[in-house]
């Protein structure tokens, strides 16, 4: 528990390289200061997943976190140093996605939130191309189809508390691993 704490304080004491905002304000002209901001903050609780639990297989739920990550790898050095720091272990870049499930679970006792800023980050901000997340549909027993959302709560099945992996019914689309950006 000593090392989580000294990792999870690795995270949030890091100044990020000032490249890393620059390079995300260019690529999202739209994007405000103060939405910049909590962009970081969402990627500083996404490494703090890691640095909990660091050998988790997490997903990038957060097209805006996903970008915020990708800039930061371009600084080598910094970035070598952090990810040592606060994960103990390379962590690289990857398109290969970890569970949302997993992920979910691990920003929830980050954040004690129905709905982590890692989830609604890019909603917040009007991002066109992100996903929409719901932390419950409502429904019991059976989600109900919300156009466009994912809902959180059912993807461990219908009527069921996320657990683990989503595997669904034959066919049905692994979110698992539609979702890209994660270890």
């Amino acid at each position: 528990m000593v090392f989580a704490s000294r990792r999870v304080a690795a995270v949030d004491l890091y100044v990020f390289p000032a490249g890393v905002r620059q390079r995300v304000s260019a690529a999202r002209p739209a994007l405000t200061e103060a939405q910049l901001a909590t962009v970081e903050t969402a990627a500083r609780q996404w490494f703090r997943l890691f640095a909990r639990r660091p050998s988790s297989s997490l997903a990038v739920p957060s097209v805006l976190v996903g970008d915020w990550w990708r800039e930061f790898v371009r600084h080598e050095r910094e970035y070598a140093a952090f990810v040592e720091a606060a994960v103990g272990r390379a962590l690289p870049y990857s398109d290969v996605a970890g569970t949302v499930a997993a992920t979910y679970r691990e920003a929830r006792r980050d954040e004690k939130a129905d709905l982590p800023l890692i989830f609604r980050v890019d909603q917040e901000a009007g991002v066109p191309d992100a996903r929409r997340y719901l932390a419950d549909c409502g429904g019991r027993g059976q989600c109900f189809d919300v156009p466009g959302a994912v809902c959180l709560q059912h993807l461990g099945g219908p009527g069921r508390a996320t657990r683990g992996d989503f595997k669904g019914p034959p066919g049905a689309v692994d979110l698992g691993s539609d979702i890209g950006g994660g270890l």
